[in-house]
C-alpha cells in the first residue's frame, strides 16, 4: 500500500486552506525542538536522501490536484523536516509545471548553511523558516539540535539564502516563555533578523500540546511589545478564521467531536480513526480547544483531547 503524503487543504494560521505534503517519514528531523507539536524526535540527523522519491510526491500532488481541490497554497512540510529530502528541487519544479498554485516551503532552516540546501528552494514562492534563538546556549535549549550543527552557521545560512532568494521569506521566531521573551532577547534577534531581511517576521507561542511539559505561553499583549522591539516587519501570528471552512471541513470537526464525546483519544487515535493525517487533525482540534469545544488532558505523559 502506498503510503498517503497529502493531506487537506486544512486551515492554516499563515497560508490559509493549505494542501500539505509530508516530505520526510514522521519525525525525520534535525531537530528536537522542546515545542513540538507533533511529539520528540527519537533521533535527530542530517542525512539527505529521497526519503519519498520526488516523482510519488509528485503523483500524488497530481491526483489530489486532479480532485479540484483548490488551497491558498501547496505547502512542503508535514512531519519532519522537508529539506532533509535530497528530491526536493525536483519536487518545487514539479509541482510548478503542474499548477498556478503557489508553492510554500515549511523549514527549520537548519540546512541553510549548505549552499545546495539554499539552491534547492530557489524556486518556492514562499519559505518560511524558523529562527528561534539569538545564540547558541539558546538554541541548543529550544531546539536541541543535532551534534553537529553550529547556530552561527545556521543564522548565516539564514542570511545566505536571503542574498539568492528572490521569492518571499516569512520568518517565524517561537516566543518560550522564560526562555527567549525579554527585551534583551529581541535585541540579540535584530542582529540576525535585520541583515536576513525577510518580509515578514511572525511570532508565535504555544497554542497546541507541545513535545515537552511546562512549555509556557506567551500572552498576544506580551508578543505584541516583543514585535514593537523587532520593528514594522513583525507581527504575531492571527487565530485562522473559521468563516471560510467547507462543508465537507465542518462535518470532519463534526466526526472528530463525535469520536471524543465517546471517550478521550490522542492525536494519534483520533488521525487513525478517521484516517487522517495528523498535522491535519491539529489544524481541526486547534480551534476547537480554542473555542473551549474541547480540552487537553495529560494521561501518564500523553495528551489526550476530551470533548466539553
Amino acid at each position: 500500500m502506498t503510503k498517503k503524503l497529502i493531506y487537506g487543504p486544512v486551515p492554516s494560521r499563515r497560508l490559509g486552506f493549505s494542501l500539505g505534503v509530508d516530505l520526510v517519514p514522521y519525525k525525520i528531523c534535525s531537530y528536537n525542538c522542546v515545542y513540538c507539536q507533533i511529539g520528540p524526535t527519537p533521533e535527530t540527523t542530517l542525512e539527505r536522501k529521497p526519503y519519498f522519491p520526488g516523482q510519488m510526491v509528485l503523483d500524488q500532488v497530481a491526483a489530489s490536484l486532479k480532485k479540484g481541490v483548490q488551497p491558498d497554497y501547496i505547502t512542503l512540510g508535514g512531519s519532519g523536516e522537508p529539506t532533509l529530502n535530497s528530491d526536493i528541487a525536483e519536487i518545487i519544479q514539479g509541482v510548478k509545471k503542474m499548477t498556478d498554485i503557489p508553492v510554500a516551503v515549511i523549514t527549520n532552516g537548519s540546512l541553510f548553511g549548505d549552499e545546495t540546501v539554499r539552491k534547492d528552494l530557489q524556486n518556492a514562492d514562499v519559505v518560511l523558516p524558523s529562527l528561534d534563538a539569538c545564540d547558541g546556549a539558546m538554541y541548543r535549549k529550544i531546539n536541541r539540535p543535532h551534534p553537529d550543527l553550529v547556530f552561527e552557521a545556521v543564522a548565516d545560512g539564514l542570511i545566505d539564502f536571503r542574498k539568492m532568494f528572490a521569492g518571499r521569506i516569512w520568518l517565524e521566531i517561537f516566543i518560550v516563555k522564560g526562555i527567549n521573551d525579554t527585551e534583551a532577547a529581541m535585541r540579540g534577534f535584530k542582529r540576525w533578523t535585520d541583515p536576513c531581511g525577510p518580509d515578514k517576521i511572525h511570532l508565535n507561542t504555544a497554542v497546541r500540546p507541545t513535545a515537552e511539559q511546562n512549555i509556557g505561553r506567551v500572552s498576544e499583549e506580551d508578543l505584541t511589545a516583543l514585535c514593537e522591539i523587532l520593528g514594522p516587519r513583525a507581527e504575531v501570528i492571527a487565530a485562522f478564521n473559521k468563516q471560510r471552512l467547507t462543508e465537507a471541513q465542518l462535518d470532519t470537526e463534526q466526526e472528530i467531536l463525535n469520536m471524543l464525546g465517546r471517550r478521550p483519544c490522542t492525536l494519534a487515535d483520533i488521525a487513525g480513526g478517521l484516517g487522517l493525517h495528523q498535522n491535519e487533525v491539529i489544524k481541526y482540534v486547534e480551534p476547537m480547544v480554542s473555542s473551549q469545544a474541547l480540552e487537553l488532558v495529560r494521561i501518564d505523559g500523553n495528551v489526550f483531547y476530551r470533548k466539553l
